[in-house]
C-alpha cells in the first residue's frame, strides 16, 4: 500500500530579522547578524546584553486589532505566523476549516513574556489589581488554541513543549498525523517570545549565554565559543497531504520525507550520543534512504561546549567516512536561538535551502576544536545540488527531533 506523502505548502516566518520569509533567507545569504543589545529592556548588570530579539511588529497589519489586544505577545507571533502561512500556501482561513485540519504547535516557553507583567502587579498592588483575562491569554496552549479558531480547525490541537525541539517535534507530529489519514493538512511549527528581563535574568543564572556581548556572540562549532545566544522567534508551515495539495494546485514547497523522535533518557540537560543517533537513523529508515544521500545537515549548533562537540560526535557515528564530506551549517549565529521555536526556523530555512540550492554559512567559525572537525561552511553561503537534507533539533530532557525533507518536484522513495 502506498503511503501518503506530506507536502510543505506554506511558511510563516517571523525572527530577528523581522517577518517573512525574504528578508529571512537574505540576512542568512549576506551573513547578516541580527544579534544585538535590546533597547527596550532593563538589562541592569547581568552578564550578557546581546540577543537575536525580535523587532516591534505591527500586528494590527496582520491581525484584529479588537480581539488580539486580549492576546499574548506569543499568540500573536502565532496567529500572524499561520496568517502568512496560508497567504503563502494560496489559501483562505475557510479552506482550512473542518475536522480533517489539526494545530500542533511547539513552545519552550508558552506566553512568558506576559508572566513578569502578572507577577509585577501581583507583588506592587495586589491580587485585586489582576485582570481576569489573564488566565486565558497566559495558557500555554493559548497560541494554538487561537490559531485553529482563526482558521476553524476543528481536528487535534495540541501544545507540545519539549525545550529547544519543540518546533521541530511538532512539524514531525503533524506529518505523521496525515501520513497516518488522520489529517489531510496541519497547521503547525514552533514559537517562543522569551526577551524579558526575568526570562534572561534566569539564563545568565544557569552560566551557559554568551559574554561575547556583540554581533558576532554566537559562534556554533567554534574553538572559541562561550556560549548560546537566546532568542525570538516563529516558524509556521502548511503541512497537507500531496495528492490533496496538488489536487488543488498548491505549490509544493518540499516533501517532508523522514521523521524521528527520540529521547536520551540519560541527562536532563546534558546531550548524549545514543539517543541522538537513533533519532537520526529513525528519520534516514522512515524516509527510505542512507546517510550518503543527504546532501546538507542544519544541525542544532547552539554554540555551547557540550552541544557543538557532541553533535559532531553524533554526525560522525551516524555518517562514518561521509560525516566529513557532507556539508554542515548552524544558523544560529545569525538569528540566536529561538528556543522552541528554534527546530521549527530552521525546517524553514531547510526547505529554502532545497529550494534555492543554497547551503546557509555558520557565521563567526574559528576552527581549532579537534572534536569540531566536519565541514561547517564557514566561507559563506554555498551554492550545492541539493535532492535531501537534514534538520537536527536536540531538546533540554534529551528529546530529539530530526527531519528529512525532500526537493520539491520528485517522486518519493517511500512505498
Amino acid at each position: 500500500m502506498k503511503q501518503r506523502r506530506v507536502a510543505i505548502t506554506g511558511i510563516g516566518l517571523l525572527t530577528a530579522y523581522g517577518v517573512g520569509e525574504r528578508i529571512f533567507w537574505s540576512g542568512l545569504m549576506e551573513g547578516e547578524s541580527a544579534i544585538r543589545r535590546p533597547e527596550n529592556l532593563d538589562l541592569a548588570d547581568m552578564p550578557t546584553t546581546h540577543y537575536g530579539i525580535l523587532p516591534e511588529i505591527d500586528f494590527d497589519e496582520y491581525l484584529d486589532a479588537q480581539q488580539s489586544a486580549l492576546w499574548s505577545r506569543a499568540t500573536k507571533t502565532a496567529v500572524t505566523g499561520g496568517v502568512i502561512a496560508a497567504k503563502d500556501a494560496g489559501l483562505d482561513a475557510g479552506q482550512l476549516a473542518g475536522p480533517r485540519t489539526g494545530v500542533l504547535l511547539g513552545t519552550g516557553y508558552g506566553c512568558v513574556y506576559e508572566f513578569q507583567e502578572m507577577f509585577d502587579v501581583f507583588f506592587k498592588r495586589g491580587w485585586k489589581r489582576l485582570k481576569p483575562i489573564t488566565v486565558p491569554k497566559l495558557m500555554p496552549n493559548a497560541p494554538a488554541s487561537h490559531l485553529g479558531i482563526h482558521f476553524g480547525a476543528r481536528g487535534l490541537n495540541s501544545t507540545i513543549s519539549t525545550a529547544c525541539s519543540s518546533g521541530a517535534i511538532a512539524c514531525g507530529l503533524a506529518a505523521q498525523q496525515i501520513r497516518s489519514g488522520a489529517l489531510d493538512a496541519c497547521i503547525t511549527g514552533g514559537v517562543d517570545v522569551i526577551g524579558n528581563e526575568s526570562t534572561l535574568g534566569v539564563w545568565n543564572a544557569l552560566r551557559v549565554l554568551s559574554r561575547r556581548n556583540d554581533d558576532t556572540a554566537a559562534r556554533p562549532f567554534s574553538s572559541d565559543r562561550d556560549g548560546l545566544v537566546f532568542g525570538d522567534g516563529c516558524a509556521v508551515f502548511i503541512l497537507e497531504e500531496m495528492e490533496h495539495a496538488k489536487a488543488r494546485g498548491a505549490r509544493i514547497r518540499a516533501e517532508v520525507a523522514g521523521v524521528g523522535n527520540t529521547n536520551d533518557a540519560v541527562n536532563i540537560v546534558g546531550p548524549a550520543v545514543e539517543g541522538e543517533s537513533e533519532a537520526i537513523q529513525m528519520a534516514l529508515e522512515d524516509a527510505g534512504i542512507g546517510p550518503t544521500n543527504i546532501d546538507y545537515i542544519n544541525a542544532h549548533g547552539t554554540s555551547t561546549d557540550a552541544n557543538d562537540a557532541n553533535e559532531t560526535k553524533v554526525i560522525h557515528a551516524c555518517f562514518g567516512d561521509y560525516a566529513k564530506k557532507v556539508p554542515v551549517s548552524s544558523i544560529k549565529g545569525h538569528i540566536g536561538h529561538a528556543m522552541g521555536a528554534a527546530g521549527a526556523i530552521e525546517v524553514a530555512a531547510t526547505t529554502l535551502a532545497l529550494e534555492h540550492q543554497r547551503i546557509p554559512p555558520t557565521l563567526n567559525f574559528t576552527p581549532g576544536d579537534e572534536r569540531c572537525d566536519l565541514d561547517y561552511v564557514p566561507e559563506g553561503p554555498r551554492s550545492a545540488q541539493l535532492q535531501y537534507a537534514m534538520t537536527n533539533s536536540f531538546g533540554f530532557g534529551g528529546q530529539n527531533s530530526v527531519l528529512v525533507l525532500k526537493r520539491a518536484g520528485e517522486p518519493s522513495t517511500q512505498e
